[in-house]
């Protein structure tokens, strides 16, 4: 073998382990395990060895390789059974009323609603008085808020406190992340900050980092632990009293519910920080078992703790990684309270497919049903990336996609049709699953035509838009408009439209023939003389028609019987009720297939747009979570900006609202002028 510290080379003898299976080899002989595997195999100079390299290699096992030359099996990666027998030992122990409280939670309507924090906030300063009345608190941090660097500025304040303080998460690159940390660089050259499981490559970036003897908890006043989930569920096991002062968990939305509570056995005061709109914890249970047993929320936890549980809650609010069009976008999934602090004002580099403002583009290909690996695809994919690095060949680039088949065609065919020597190290092609935290200049996101739930999951569609500084390009299928998704992730993706129109120019006259039948195109005649007089709409003004559920239901082409010289608004709660409505037997489905096709084709050709309520404008004694309520809301947005907004319903009620705050209101049937 050849530590990966020192280089220095061990030669084991490859030996014939006959009729040994991995389990009886285990069993019989195993006396440590190890996270560390094989990076390469090379030649050794004597024909029966070989040289092999190994990383992810612990202080403590590269100490036993020096000293003992044992003899070293490498075999599949264990599961991680340990953390949950941890988890279930936690789970049966009833004697902390705060894990109780969090395990046996009532199922409410979400309780969560963050108070938005702007980036030059004092966190340790509302944090401080959070503590003072409560002992736990949650806190949300979209994509590029700086979630590592508020909890870093956090952890060296506790630590100029005295206060023994743990942060865990659930990989060790985190805790590395957070560790290099400015804030924590004094106390790490102290000897104050120590971490569990550290490797030779970890102590060779951190020399002053202490690693946790046989990772056994070290709990001291001034002194900060970093743990792994693993790790970290072993010490709330197993101890019999709460070790710490301080317990901030980070990645806090990759953790299962029992090791949310977890905290609690561990620190008298918790702080949580994740997001609960990324990627949950990856299970191997089917989606059908889960659903059956009703496990979502064990797995969800943090999103289960949020929406469970009274207390103090935050989201950090501005984004330095998004550009202000970047962080429109994927403010959608965030109650639009995403707002950037970019520096970034321009993208460096012009191309017919990159947005100059930054954000979302859409480049609509026709892809074959079925297939994860279509060559178009392909093809358009390595020509918008080669495009972007001719002009820009330091930025970095990535390229993702759900499925592991998609990835491994799109890295052989990179790597055989790229034009250049090799590919370059600034590209990564790589699954969702596995990039959660990266960020990159460029993302191209491929959504194949095939198994399209998966790819639209809401999550994984955040995680996979939300990682560039300057474009994200979504690679997919011209339809998808049309299939079924989350109401976010159709507002992310008709934002990436945004910048499409469609033009319908003069007709000349043309014959039109088919056989022995032709037909002469002359003209066209003006249809709005028979119409009826709108006298709702105002000269001189920007005349906007926003439409209600009840409309669409009975006529589902209003939009085309408005016309394109008006606008027209399409709430959100809109479609979030015509969705809904497709549960109700009584309603006319067809009807609400033609209504939901009619609202896509507008949409794409920019004849009409979507937008979200702005509640704050409602009067004082409105219900802001009441849909009518909020498709006021929108109307009163367009009043405000000096605008005409006339209100489509046939609902008195919402009528007589809207008339009472001064808006214009028609029933469908006067507008139709039946």
């Amino acid at each position: 073998h050849v530590s990966n510290a020192t280089r220095v080379p061990f030669q084991v003898l490859a030996t014939n382990w006959s009729d040994y299976s991995w389990l009886d080899l285990r069993k019989d002989y195993q006396r440590d395990y190890s996270d560390a595997y094989c990076a390469w195999i090379a030649k050794a100079t004597e024909e029966d060895f070989c040289l092999i390299g190994i990383k992810n290699l612990s202080i403590e096992f590269a100490d036993v390789l020096q000293k003992e030359m044992p003899i070293i099996a490498f075999g599949p990666k264990d599961p991680p059974l340990q953390y949950l027998y941890n988890l279930k030992d936690i789970v049966a122990d009833e004697s902390i009323k705060n894990v109780n409280k969090v395990l046996d939670f009532d199922a409410t309507d979400p309780l969560w609603n963050p108070t938005p924090l702007a980036s030059d906030t004092d966190l340790p300063a509302i944090l401080a008085g959070v503590f003072d009345k409560n002992n736990c608190v949650a806190i949300q941090g979209p994509p590029g808020t700086g979630k590592t660097y508020r909890l870093a500025q956090y952890a060296a304040t506790l630590l100029k406190q005295g206060k023994s303080v743990l942060v865990t998460a659930l990989t060790n690159q985190a805790l590395m992340e957070l560790a290099k940390k400015e804030d924590l660089k004094d106390y790490i050259f102290a000897g104050k900050v120590s971490k569990s499981s550290m490797t030779i490559d970890e102590k060779r970036e951190l020399p002053c980092l202490v690693p946790i003897k046989e990772n056994k908890c070290d709990a001291c006043s001034g002194y900060l632990s970093l743990t792994s989930f693993y790790v970290s569920s072993t010490w709330a096991a197993t101890l019999a009293e709460i070790p710490f002062d301080y317990v901030l968990m980070d990645e806090a939305s990759q953790a299962l519910l029992p090791m949310i509570a977890a905290a609690f056995k561990l620190g008298k005061q918790v702080v949580w920080i994740g997001d609960q709109k990324q990627l949950s914890p990856i299970v191997a249970i089917n989606d059908d078992i889960i659903s059956d047993k009703d496990w979502s929320q064990i797995i969800n936890g943090f999103d289960t703790l949020c929406n469970t549980q009274k207390l103090d809650s935050y989201l950090l609010s501005d984004t330095f990684r998004l550009m202000p069009r970047a962080a429109d976008s994927t403010g959608v999934f965030y109650n639009n309270n995403l707002r950037s602090v970019s520096k970034i004002v321009d993208v460096p580099i012009q191309l017919p497919f990159i947005n100059p403002k930054g954000g979302p583009n859409f480049l609509d290909l026709e892809l074959e049903t079925g297939k994860k690996a279509p060559i178009n695809a392909f093809e358009q994919i390595i020509d918008v990336v080669q495009k972007i690095y001719e002009l820009s060949p330091r930025s970095e680039i990535a390229v993702l996609s759900k499925f592991k088949d998609s990835i491994r065609e799109l890295q052989k065919y990179f790597i055989l049709n790229w034009k250049g020597a090799s590919l370059p190290d600034t590209i990564k092609i790589e699954t969702v699953d596995r990039v959660q935290g990266l960020t990159v200049d460029y993302c191209i996101f491929f959504i194949p035509n095939a198994s399209l739930p998966y790819s639209l999951d809401p999550k994984l569609f955040n995680v996979a838009t939300s990682r560039a500084r300057l474009n994200t390009i979504i690679v997919a299928d011209s339809t998808m408009l049309q299939r079924q998704m989350s109401d976010d992730v159709r507002k992310y993706i008709l934002k990436a439209h945004e910048e499409q129109f469609v033009e319908f120019g003069e007709h000349e006259p043309k014959r039109l023939t088919a056989g022995d039948i032709g037909v002469t195109v002359v003209g066209k005649v003006d249809l709005s003389k028979f119409e009826r007089k709108r006298t709702e709409i105002v000269e001189g003004m920007d005349n906007i028609y926003i439409i209600d559920t009840n409309v669409f239901v009975k006529c589902p082409d209003i939009i085309s019987k408005i016309g394109s010289q008006y606008k027209v608004i399409i709430p959100a709660t809109v479609l979030e009720e015509l969705d809904k409505l497709k549960l109700k037997e009584s309603v006319d489905k067809q009807a609400l297939s033609n209504a939901a096709k009619n609202i896509c084709r507008a949409f794409e050709q920019n004849f009409s747009k979507m937008e979200d309520a702005d509640t704050s404008l409602l009067p004082n004694g409105f219900n802001a979570s009441n849909p009518d309520c909020k498709i006021l809301s929108v109307a009163l947005k367009h009043k405000q900006e000096g605008c005409n907004p006339i209100l489509l319903t046939s609902d008195n009620m919402l009528r007589s609202r809207a008339i009472g705050l001064g808006l214009k209101s028609l029933t469908l049937k006067e507008f139709l002028g039946k």
